[in-house]
């Protein structure tokens, strides 16, 4: 027993001593994660600053790539894999930090088509942690062909492309498509993580018990035959801020299986798609300030 005690007055002893240690401390060695805006000191750094302290998401041209290409699932980057000819590359994307000679025109166009279309109080919310700024930004199939990517949902961020000298002779055609591109990805990510939701109202009428056809389709109120409970509003949402409301209301003939013409009485025999389509975007305008017509107007004149 008095071993015992002895034993805890030692131990007691030590941690008193190491807790009175006034050692001076040093820093670690090891780089701590985290972002600092500015990144440079170019007539554009002050607006990414503005955009962080307005929405609290850091815009970002100097990164490292490879946030891009980790996944929790795995590795996306693209290398070469020499064991097959055929299939000289893995599936994946090839990526590069933006230009900094052309980050300020990058800026331009996505505050132009994405950032300045929503209120500060819903990106503040809805905004991942980062935006990352790349010059590059392709998928590479396994046979070595590659498709520019206007942008990319990470883990913890968005990705945009354009950040290169191509910006400069980019049509007018080539914006839409951004934008486009962008705004569904940010709608469609947000929508999957509860950040916004649909009323129970647009379910309101419809009925997925049976099979739809590309025949049924419009007249049940849904824009794709592939439809289900689960991806319903994604459907509209793409459709929506996709075209512009002219576009919704052009006649188009009922066998054209685009969203052109979904709101006019050719596709929308039955109202139901009008009828869905108000709901839809009176929700999303009262209940987060986002215009969804007005995004699909964007950039048109």
């Amino acid at each position: 027993m008095k071993q015992k005690i002895l034993y805890i007055l030692i131990c007691v002893s030590v941690w008193m001593v190491s807790c009175n240690d006034e050692d001076t401390l040093s820093p670690t060695e090891t780089p701590e994660n985290g972002y600092i805006v500015p990144q440079g000191n170019h007539d554009y750094d002050q607006r990414i600053v503005n955009w962080k302290e307005r929405c609290n998401t850091f815009i970002l041209y100097q990164f490292k790539v490879k946030e891009l290409y980790w996944s929790v699932t795995g590795w996306l980057e693209s290398v070469e894999d020499d064991r097959n000819p055929l299939y000289p590359y893995t599936n994946g994307l090839i990526a590069a930090n933006a230009d900094e000679n052309y980050v300020g025109q990058q800026l331009d166009l996505l505050e132009a088509a994405f950032l300045n279309l929503y209120p500060d109080t819903t990106l503040a919310r809805c905004l991942p942690l980062k935006l990352l700024l790349c010059g590059q930004l392709d998928w590479r199939t396994t046979a070595g062909r590659s498709t520019l990517y206007n942008t990319y949902s990470t883990f913890d961020g968005l990705a945009f492309n354009w950040g290169n000298e191509n910006i400069l002779t980019m049509t007018q055609a080539q914006k839409i498509t951004f934008k486009n591109d962008v705004n569904v990805t940010f709608l469609k990510r947000i929508l999957a993580n509860g950040k916004i939701v649909e009323n129970a109202e647009f379910y309101d009428g419809v009925t997925y018990a049976t099979a739809i056809t590309n025949q049924t389709m419009y007249g049940r109120g849904f824009l794709n035959r592939s439809t289900k409970v689960e991806n319903d509003v994604e459907y509209y949402v793409e459709a929506i801020v996709s075209n512009t409301y002219e576009d919704l209301i052009a006649e188009y003939p009922a066998t054209n299986y685009t969203n052109k013409g979904i709101l006019n009485p050719v596709k929308d025999v039955n109202g139901l798609i009008r009828q869905r389509y108000d709901i839809l975007i009176k929700h999303m305008k009262d209940t987060y300030g986002i215009d969804l017509q007005a995004i699909g107007n964007a950039l048109a004149n």
